[in-house]
């Protein structure tokens, strides 16, 4: 059950993107004449809305972290979510180590090279990665749920928790981290 909980959270750290039919990722769409980060701003609004389309606000705001102002971040991006989708983890991480170098204010960039190390198992490295993802977009839920996933098979489970929660906090629909969250406390002696 454990297992299953950690890639059922793990799974919201690479969103399927929306694409159209070049491939590209979809924009948002009621938005296109904001900003970015006010477009964030309004969507994390709407996702603590209790009537909202959770699914639909959090395809939007995946969207939105996937751009960036350069093209090319984005095709280093689309590229290395690619291999790591085919499982072509070396082509992956040269692609993303490439971005992250190139592009290192591009928060998604170091978010996917986090989620690449964390499939390899090497969760330092990806908690580095984390560390950058948050310091540039400190409510991107998916990083924070990864991080706990992380603290907790590192059996940090009282950092696991709090961070978990953090995760709740940006984004309320994740029912996997909930049910991590009830695992955790129900199962951990330390809690």
């Amino acid at each position: 059950m454990r297992l299953i909980l950690i890639a059922l959270i793990f799974a919201i750290s690479i969103p399927a993107f929306a694409a159209q039919p070049g491939g590209d990722p979809v924009p948002p769409t009621k938005t296109l004449s904001m900003k970015p980060a006010e477009q964030l701003d309004q969507l994390f609004g709407k996702l603590h809305q209790a009537s909202v389309d959770s699914k639909s606000v959090e395809q939007d705001i995946w969207a939105l972290w996937a751009r960036n102002p350069s093209p090319t971040a984005e095709v280093l991006l689309a590229q290395g979510t690619a291999a790591m989708n085919a499982h072509e983890l070396d082509a992956a991480e040269q692609t993303l180590i490439q971005l992250v170098e190139s592009y290192p204010d591009f928060a998604e960039g170091w978010n996917r090279r986090a989620t690449l190390y964390f499939m390899e198992q090497r969760y330092d490295a990806s908690l580095v990665d984390i560390e950058h993802v948050l310091a540039l977009e400190p409510r991107h839920f998916g990083a924070l749920a990864g991080k706990g996933m992380i603290l907790r098979l590192q059996g940090k489970t009282i950092d696991a928790l709090k961070t978990l929660h953090e995760a709740l906090e940006m984004n309320p629909h994740m029912d996997s981290v909930s049910e991590a969250i009830k695992d955790i406390e129900k199962n951990d002696p330390n809690i």
